[in-house]
């Protein structure tokens, strides 16, 4: 499989991209680098060549239905063999934890146009999680364990960003009435007017996740993000982070965002028309031109829990620190906290009824 990792200059590490100082940053020499010093660097492992076909070859076979197919690789650094699912296209091998971008997997219609690059580091997405948790009592006890934080993941997932044109027709009648008494009289006023609208309204940046192997719901609950600190794609952003790639087509996802646009574009017309008792339309066309469709990588912070045989979510939002999860429940602590707050309860009745006696 054809990978990619991007090497310190200076002393031949693996080398991340830090959101904290916004460069490439080496762990061992701490030397720093930014975006373009390092894509002009050499790339130490390139594209793989027909006469290494014998010791790096892809490897696929089929695990069991959930899993799906899985591929291997062999990582340059260590030797080590490394399974990633058909779906990543950035990871880290799992011996030596040197980052590693799989090449092969971002060309075509898989490269990207746009990313936002990660601005919210590792340590803060943890103080994000433990400030989220507070001092809340009935979470299990390892649930911000430090082995639990260390489970943190940064990860680019991937959305289609869509422009479009619309050419609005909108024609309604609005009706105002007013009603007043006098002299014994009830009198009633009815106004009515023809509303227009025509004309053309940009709608840019129509999001949608495009990856079906975590919660839309959650993911929803961290948005949205500011587009305008895209950028283009350039790969030595996803050194040091997971990457996954999309696995929800334009053709089935373009529904589903034409959808959302009609959406805004009904919230448009209604809030262009308030004032009237009631409305009624008459014509209300829209012509939908598509401007561009965008493939973005867009940063998040994930952490999974298990407890009871469900799995809990907990992401952060990796441009701006917004979060969102589910907490698990100790059921052990709730029940002893209630059993000690009963007991408390039961021994001031009973002495209360000591001395009323």
């Amino acid at each position: 499989m054809a990978t990619t990792s991007y090497k310190c200059p200076s002393c031949g590490a693996g080398i991340h991209y830090k959101p904290a100082y916004k460069k490439f940053k080496c762990d061992f020499c701490l030397s720093e680098y930014d975006e373009v010093e390092l894509s002009n660097q050499r790339e130490n492992i390139d594209e793989t060549h027909a006469h290494e076909h014998t010791h790096e070859h892809t490897h696929e076979h089929r695990v069991d239905e959930d899993m799906g197919v899985l591929n291997s690789y062999h990582c340059k650094s260590c030797g080590a063999e490394v399974v990633t699912d058909e779906t990543t296209t950035a990871t880290f091998c799992y011996y030596c934890h040197n980052p590693v971008i799989i090449s092969n997997r971002l060309k075509g219609e898989f490269l990207p146009n746009k990313i936002i690059p990660f601005k919210i580091d590792n340590k803060r997405a943890k103080e994000t999680f433990l400030n989220w948790v507070g001092r809340k009592k009935f979470v299990p006890d390892d649930f911000t364990s430090q082995s639990q934080l260390e489970k943190i993941t940064g990860i680019y997932l991937p959305y289609w960003w869509v422009d479009y044109k619309a050419d609005v027709d909108y024609v309604g009648e609005g009706r105002s009435i007013r009603v007043w008494r006098a002299g014994g009289r009830e009198y009633t006023e009815t106004k009515q007017y023809e509303i227009v609208r025509k004309g053309e309204i940009d709608i840019n940046n129509v999001t949608e996740l495009a990856f079906t192997k975590i919660n839309k719901d959650l993911l929803n609950g961290i948005g949205p993000y500011d587009e305008s600190e895209a950028i283009p794609f350039s790969k030595p952003y996803l050194s040091g982070f997971f990457a996954e790639q999309y696995d929800i087509g334009r053709e089935k996802i373009e529904p589903t965002i034409e959808e959302q646009v009609n959406r805004y574009y009904k919230y448009l017309i209604n809030e262009s028309i308030q004032g009237y008792n009631n409305v009624k339309n008459i014509r209300n066309l829209i012509d939908l031109d598509v401007k561009s469709w965008n493939y973005t990588l867009l940063p998040a912070w994930i952490l999974t829990y298990s407890y009871n045989g469900k799995t809990y979510v907990f992401a952060v939002n990796g441009q701006n620190g917004r979060s969102y999860g589910e907490l698990p429940l100790s059921r052990k602590r709730m029940t002893s906290a209630f059993g000690m707050i009963f007991s408390v309860v039961f021994i001031v009745l009973l002495l209360g009824g000591m001395f009323i006696w």
